[in-house]
């Protein structure tokens, strides 16, 4: 019988196993002994074995096999749970996780797994058991206090969806369908402006009422289309929990872990380009943020620290906070610091804002780290985190307290193919800045403007905001002189706001953004491209790039 036409649905549910098996073992690790997230533990072994076979993939059932029997054996009491089954378990699943992989590329060729399966089947106890639930002081999970009670009834629902592979209810879409249908909804929202632009010219067609119909059902359609597009949080954070608990391992530090709010959903498109800034964020707290047990009882605080990720929607926006609570960031050392590494003088440290010297973090080649080591220290990872962030139209914000622990504050839009932007003209140029990045907008006369050191400056609430002008950071003519009045768009860079002097401010449009082709993609203050209804071309700016 030919099973490649359920080689798709065995990998996707395979999948959902192994994530499943990882979150429940970092569970019980933490909790000790629990004999339901055991039984759990046992079905999601039993069920990836049961499914392999049937595939016949013999290397991979010979694994979830030789693990759903040392589970047997702590199920059943003959084996007390001990840190190395753990180690094993987790190990285990890794290598099957590898074979899933290979099984999705379409490769024959699977790892050797013999040694581990070895291990498995002839593994004896040896080592100190995890305390049972009744002793246990357990760090928080990775559930909110509201809802931990109800964990492994959440578990098990979790489970029972998966598994309904036949519901009418739902079916499994590709991922480039869903791409396809933001592209026809972008370019039906730049055709509704056109036909918007033509019937200015023709007042006698009247238009205005079928133009208003099109417009709510085409935000009813990007709406659905993205709602289709929307995935939990929960997507990519099924790692993190695994990634914080093997770190500090490694590090040799005590640290509990807990999501709050990770069934809030953003768009695909945002989760998979932020996954890996946040891996940086964690790795960074881990190593930097958090002490050591030793440390942390001389500071009169618990030998076991925590870090948490909490996900909270906002309007369009969604705030993504993480947040420790060890040694915290002083910022006169890292003032010191940059001035050590030329980073900044003398002048500008002086009129450094506490905000401002926690953002030199984000600096390219910027590390406190006395050495380098495979976990940091090279002084690229926060720049990295910055630049995706302003890449995805969001904001990147710092904030600690010495000896309390560190906040790192993502604000990001719910979707990035269509957004709200501000049009600005500029020179021969016409671009774009997302409306969430900016502050506000202003219209300065010629006397609000001063100089203060050489730099063009304004008052803005009581403070002094440096004024740039956007037509020379994008190589374009000087605005023609005379004019009584200059616009100016206020935007945060690195922490600072700036004020971008430029020609004209156009008004706010919603436009779909297209990523741009080389040469284009090769310039760095450019991060992707529109089309409006009269057929101009506008780019849509990273203001982060402009410090």
């Amino acid at each position: 019988m030919d099973m490649s036409q359920y080689r798709d649905l065995f990998v996707s549910e395979s999948h959902s196993h192994i994530r499943a098996f990882n979150d429940l073992i970092v569970q019980l690790e933490s909790k000790g002994a629990d004999k339901s997230i055991i039984d759990e533990l046992f079905r999601h072994a039993h069920s990836l074995k049961g499914m392999a076979a049937t595939m016949q993939f013999a290397s991979v059932a010979e694994l979830a096999h030789a693990m759903e029997d040392l589970l047997s054996k702590v199920r059943s009491d003959e084996f007390t749970l001990t840190p190395a089954i753990v180690d094993l378990l987790l190990e285990g699943s890794d290598c099957l996780g590898g074979m899933i992989t290979v099984i999705e590329s379409g490769n024959d060729t699977m790892p050797d797994n013999a040694d581990l399966t070895k291990r498995l089947t002839g593994f004896t106890p040896g080592s100190t058991p995890l305390p049972s639930p009744a002793t246990a002081q357990p760090p928080a999970t990775a559930d909110s206090a509201e809802t931990a009670p109800g964990r492994h009834d959440q578990t098990t629902s979790e489970q029972h969806q998966f598994r309904q592979t036949d519901s009418f209810k739902s079916v499994r879409v590709r991922t480039e369908i869903l791409d396809r249908l933001v592209n026809i909804t972008g370019e039906l929202i730049t055709t509704r402006h056109r036909l918007a632009d033509q019937a200015q010219n023709c007042p006698e067609a009247q238009l205005d009422e079928p133009l208003g119909q099109l417009s709510a059902l085409l935000r009813e359609l990007r709406d659905e289309v993205f709602r289709a597009r929307m995935l939990p949080f929960s997507f990519i954070a099924e790692r993190f929990p695994r990634l914080v608990r093997d770190l500090a391992r490694k590090l040799g530090k005590e640290i509990s872990f807990r999501i709050d709010g990770k069934n809030i959903e953003l768009d695909r498109g945002i989760l998979e380009e932020i996954a890996e800034p946040l891996v940086h964020i964690l790795r960074n707290a881990v190593d930097h943020g958090m002490d050591l047990p030793e440390e942390r009882i001389v500071a009169g605080k618990s030998s076991c620290g925590e870090i948490r990720i909490t996900i909270t929607r906002d309007k369009d926006h969604v705030l993504i906070v993480v947040a420790d609570n060890g040694h915290g960031m002083n910022p006169a050392r890292l003032i010191s610091r940059a001035i050590e590494k030329g980073i900044i003088d003398g002048a500008q440290a002086e009129a450094m804002t506490e905000e401002e010297a926690l953002m030199l973090v984000c600096t390219p080649g910027f590390s406190t780290a006395e050495t380098v080591s495979d976990v940091s220290g090279r002084g690229v990872g926060m720049d990295a985190v910055r630049s995706a962030v302003h890449n995805l139209g969001g904001t990147l914000s710092i904030k600690s307290a010495i000896g309390q622990g560190s906040s790192f504050i993502l604000k990001l839009p719910i979707s990035v193919s269509i957004i709200n932007a501000l049009l600005v003209d500029c020179g021969r140029l016409t671009v774009a800045f997302p409306v969430n990045a900016i502050d506000r907008a202003l219209e300065l006369s010629r006397r609000d403007i001063k100089e203060e050191g050489g730099q063009k400056v304004c008052s803005l609430d009581t403070r002094s905001i440096p004024l740039k002008s956007l037509n020379r950071l994008l190589g374009q003519p000087a605005p023609h002189g005379g004019a009584a009045s200059a616009p100016a768009i206020v935007t945060s860079i690195s922490g600072t706001p700036v004020g971008l002097l430029t020609d004209r401010i156009l008004g706010q449009r919603e436009i779909f953004v297209k990523p741009l082709g080389k040469p284009l993609s090769r310039m760095p203050a450019i991060t992707g491209g529109a089309i409006l209804g009269d057929g101009r071309i506008v780019f849509v700016l990273d203001v982060s790039v402009f410090a």
